[in-house]
């Protein structure tokens, strides 16, 4: 009787056992992707969802850069393919950008100024050499929009007034903008590329999802 009474008071007092039900099984399997997913975004930068590349905290976006390359691909005479496929054509116009953005740092650094006269001249003098004096055909090929391209002979004119003011031959100046987009902090989205010191947006990728091509 006694032996009953004990059995009966330790059943009482054990704890009732949990069923692991396939409903269960999911909830755990989709907490832990959560999880999964929610510790890969905080590994990567805040600023940089959604953003192509982030340059001294300001985004170029995902979308900036779309409406930048379907522009160049209205041009006539422009070929994706001709110009190394869309991959590729996606890294000149980030390293258009980026290398666009730190000139206008060392611009500011140095105090060098560039009007939209001196961009006017320069590019009348360009002409003159082209054959026909006509450089559309060679832009558009080249995927030039007339933006990015008076943007990137600011970025000469730039070039020109630092070599002549310090005396810089290339070497010079290329670790002189080096040194500019390390302090910028240039970041690029990983599914574009990486930004080097060779001034210019690599293939080489740290994205397991979408790599460079």
């Amino acid at each position: 009787m006694r032996a009953g009474i004990v059995r009966s008071a330790v059943a009482e007092t054990r704890a009732p056992t949990k069923r692991i039900t396939v409903s269960t099984i999911r909830r755990i399997v989709i907490a832990s992707l959560a999880a999964a997913s929610a510790l890969a975004l905080t590994a990567c930068d805040s600023e940089q969802i959604g953003s192509a590349v982030v340059i001294d905290g300001d985004r170029f976006t995902v979308d900036d850069l779309q409406n930048q390359v379907e522009r160049a691909q209205r041009l006539e005479g422009f070929d994706v393919e001709a110009a190394g496929g869309m991959p590729a054509f996606q890294r000149t116009v980030l390293t258009r950008h980026i290398q666009h953005e730190i000139f206008l740092r060392l611009a500011e650094d140095e105090d060098i100024q560039v009007s939209e006269a001196d961009i006017d001249d320069a590019i009348e003098g360009i002409s003159a050499q082209a054959p026909g004096g006509d450089l559309d055909a060679a832009l558009a090929q080249a995927g030039y929009t007339e933006d990015a391209f008076r943007a990137g002979v600011a970025d000469q004119l730039i070039a020109q007034a630092f070599a002549e003011e310090n005396g810089a031959d290339n070497a010079a100046l290329t670790e002189t903008l080096v040194d500019l987009g390390n302090e910028l902090g240039v970041e690029v989205n990983p599914r574009y590329g990486t930004w080097g010191d060779d001034l210019a947006v690599s293939a080489d990728t740290g994205s397991i999802s979408e790599p460079a091509s």
